[in-house]
């Protein structure tokens, strides 16, 4: 995982010897193989009848037709992943709604998917966890999936640089699902990204309690403390908010004495490549006062160990 590899000796024939011996696997994890084509997974496919996750990282040559091969394991795939495969387009989605018990579904990285996949997406009404980081959606995608009403628990949607305000409300609007089970969201490295789009989401999202704005440069100071200070406010449930360059935010953006529901709730808090960072003296006041507080002044993402003190990178 943190030391990307390429098997460059392995083709489709690898494939095909490794197909004839795991018949009964029922989670397959393939990463790195540049030579292997969509012949050489469906290989897999066909071989693994009760596959129940199935995930290909950095494939090149993986093509569309790969989910056309998994018709006979639709029925009993719950979990499906593929990353980071550049030929990916959204038509390859196109029979999502054959897969009866998809919970998990994970196409970050794949940079070809558009506003047609939310549609075909929409369909799936068992899905709660989505990964559309780097997808090529704009808010009428955010809309299109808004509209299949599912019950989707985690949401990221990084890096999806056309986005705007007006998507993220199209996302929650008319009271749907989402806005009663949508626990984790990661909105970060979206340019277009303000302080509306927060406050849609403070209000909408119910159950919110991780949420991401890494490198959202619109959000400012406004949008943190409607974050910190309302008591039996949706927002007052957050657990882990990250910040991290976040340019818009001032050095006063947390100020003492904190209000008294400021960080009620709240485990770890991001604030690393923001003016705040200059303000280290307050963060000893603000974790004597919430004493289970983690404050991260670098770059982690959610849920690094260490506080601001004696910070380790793990």
């Amino acid at each position: 995982m943190n030391c990307p590899a390429s098997f460059t000796r392995v083709d489709n024939k690898g494939m095909f010897h490794v197909s004839e011996g795991c018949k009964r696997l029922e989670s397959v994890k393939l990463g790195g193989f540049a030579k292997v084509t969509e012949a050489g997974y469906s290989s897999i496919l066909y071989s693994c009848r009760n596959l129940k996750k199935f995930e290909v990282l950095t494939s090149p040559l993986l093509s569309d037709s790969v989910i056309d091969n998994m018709t006979g394991v639709a029925r009993s795939v719950v979990e499906l992943r593929l990353s980071s495969c550049s030929l990916l387009t959204s038509e390859a989605l196109e029979h999502l709604s054959s897969f009866r018990k998809l919970e998990v579904l994970d196409t970050s990285g794949c940079e070809r998917i558009g506003d047609q996949a939310p549609f075909y997406i929409s369909k799936v009404t068992t899905l709660t966890r989505l990964n559309l980081a780097k997808a090529c959606i704009t808010d009428v995608g955010l809309a299109l999936l808004g509209a299949g009403d599912l019950p989707i628990v985690q949401l990221c949607i990084r890096k999806c640089e056309k986005v705007t305000d007006k998507g993220i409300k199209s996302l929650f609007h008319d009271d749907r699902k989402i806005c009663k089970t949508l626990s984790v969201l990661d909105v970060g490295y979206i340019p277009k990204i303000t302080d509306a789009a927060i406050f849609t989401i403070a209000t909408a999202a119910k159950a919110l309690t991780d949420l991401s704005l890494r490198f959202c440069n619109g959000v400012t100071d406004a949008a943190v403390q409607m974050l910190m200070d309302r008591p039996n406010h949706n927002s007052s449930q957050l657990q882990m908010l990250d910040l991290c360059s976040c340019r818009g935010l001032s050095a006063e953006a947390i100020m003492l004495p904190l209000p008294l529901y400021a960080f009620h709730r709240l485990r770890w808090l991001g604030i690393g490549l923001t003016d705040i960072v200059a303000k280290r003296g307050i963060f000893s006041a603000i974790c004597e006062a919430r004493p289970r507080l983690v404050v991260c002044g670098v770059c982690c993402d959610f849920g690094c160990c260490d506080g601001w003190q004696w910070h380790k990178v793990r």
